[in-house]
């Protein structure tokens, strides 16, 4: 039989192509990428690709932004009410613009600080393994990691209205023996995460 028949019936000897996996760009409000493309982590391995980043979610910044946001008024508020005050201290011009700007100085250090905490807290699924990047402060980092076939069962909480509401909550995946649990703290749409996690383990394990 000629080896370039070609027909209708004829059967040729081509491998399928795998579909590959949709990336998706990671922003600096991101809180929840499935395959992103442009996120890395130290001692990452060469064929290890990063299948989840998660972030609290963005409304767990609200608290913090609300009160930044009222301090930023306050001097304001102060000076429109100044003259009830004059006659218990006056304060020079350059005085005053030294304490303000002294004043807001701590004000933006106080956001970088609330802002850096939501931002590295960070928590990665591999195809390989999960990591969480703890971080307390800006001198204070904690890095813990456990691989995908030590995982024996994870799952989701949602305590409050406001977590219902938002749908936001705790993921957490238990170790096999005396491992250490994990857990994504206000993660974004638990729900969603613990099947991908769950169908991750469960093709390990089968």
């Amino acid at each position: 039989m000629p080896e370039n028949v070609e027909g209708e019936f004829v059967l040729k000897n081509e491998v399928p192509e795998v579909p590959k996996k949709p990336k998706h760009s990671a922003h600096f409000y991101s809180n929840l990428v499935l395959n992103p493309s442009n996120v890395t982590f130290e001692n990452q391995d060469a064929d290890e690709e990063i299948v989840l980043l998660v972030r609290r979610d963005l409304v767990t910044n609200v608290p913090w932004i609300a009160f930044a946001v009222i301090l930023i008024l306050i001097p304001p508020i102060i000076s429109s009410f100044y003259s009830f005050f004059t006659p218990f201290f006056n304060l020079s011009a350059q005085t005053q613009l030294i304490a303000i700007l002294f004043y807001y100085l701590i004000i933006l250090g106080y956001i970088l600080i609330q802002f850096s905490i939501w931002y590295f807290n960070i928590g990665l699924v591999t195809n390989k393994r999960i990591v969480d990047f703890d971080v307390s402060g800006i001198l204070s980092k904690h890095v813990s990691e456990t691989r995908l076939n030590l995982i024996e069962d994870v799952s989701y909480s949602q305590v409050g209205s406001i977590r219902t509401i938002f749908n936001y909550g705790d993921v957490i995946m238990q170790t096999a023996g005396t491992n250490v649990n994990f857990e994504f703290d206000r993660a974004p749409s638990p729900a969603r995460i613990v099947r991908i996690i769950a169908d991750m383990i469960g093709g390990k394990k089968s």
